[in-house]
């Protein structure tokens, strides 16, 4: 299946969330992973919307930047709500799913970062289920993050495969962003700033 785009060249929001659910869907049967719907619809939206660099990195006065998952997990700890701070650890397990399949290649090679990044999500995500309230669409979601926390390895080899075959100009720039973080050239940090993406103490994995 490919993506369609309207006569603009835009990718439609509608055209990437089919795409993104038949590929995880695909996947996730081709790699025996037994994943609940909900939670296939959870990453299906999780995609579409990193999808759009605007969507995935926090803007600043330096620029474009990824935050470190560990200045994620301070303003998590610092949180002066319940729900400041589940906010503050479902970016951060997102975050750390999405990179984390996104470079797996990169980081495998770095034990100890794709490790910190799994651990960090994996945690991340099992802090949401056990703190889901009793509302209906809180108890759901919960069971998500469950099923994301028990498996978080596994999902990240599934958004792994699925990214792999799927570009998109905001994946483009991941993916140079990736080839910064593994090699430091300054090349690839000029070309960085050109696109508006701040290098500097912009690491994702600290």
């Amino acid at each position: 299946m490919s993506i369609s785009s309207d006569s603009s060249g835009v990718i439609r929001e509608g055209n990437l969330q089919v795409f993104f659910h038949d590929s995880l869907t695909r996947t996730a049967r081709e790699q025996r992973l037994s994943a609940n719907d909900a939670t296939l619809h959870y990453l299906t939206h999780l995609l579409t919307d990193f999808a759009h660099s605007e969507r995935l990195f926090d803007h600043t006065a330096e620029g474009a930047q990824l935050r470190p998952l560990a200045t994620l997990y301070g303003d998590a700890l610092t949180a002066g709500s319940l729900r400041e701070r589940r906010l503050w650890l479902r970016r951060l397990g997102d975050l750390a799913l999405f990179v984390g399949g996104l470079f797996s290649g990169r980081l495998s090679r770095r034990v100890c970062d794709l490790g910190y990044c799994i651990a960090m999500g994996g945690n991340a995500y099992s802090y949401l289920h056990d703190t889901a309230s009793g509302d209906k669409r809180d108890r759901a979601l919960g069971e998500v993050f469950g099923e994301l926390a028990d498996d978080f390895a596994r999902f990240v080899d599934l958004l792994a495969a699925v990214t792999h075959h799927s570009r998109t100009d905001g994946q483009d720039l991941l993916e140079l962003y990736g080839r910064w973080l593994e090699t430091g050239h300054p090349s690839l940090a000029r070309r960085l700033h050109t696109l508006g993406l701040a290098t500097g103490s912009s690491a994702l994995v600290h």
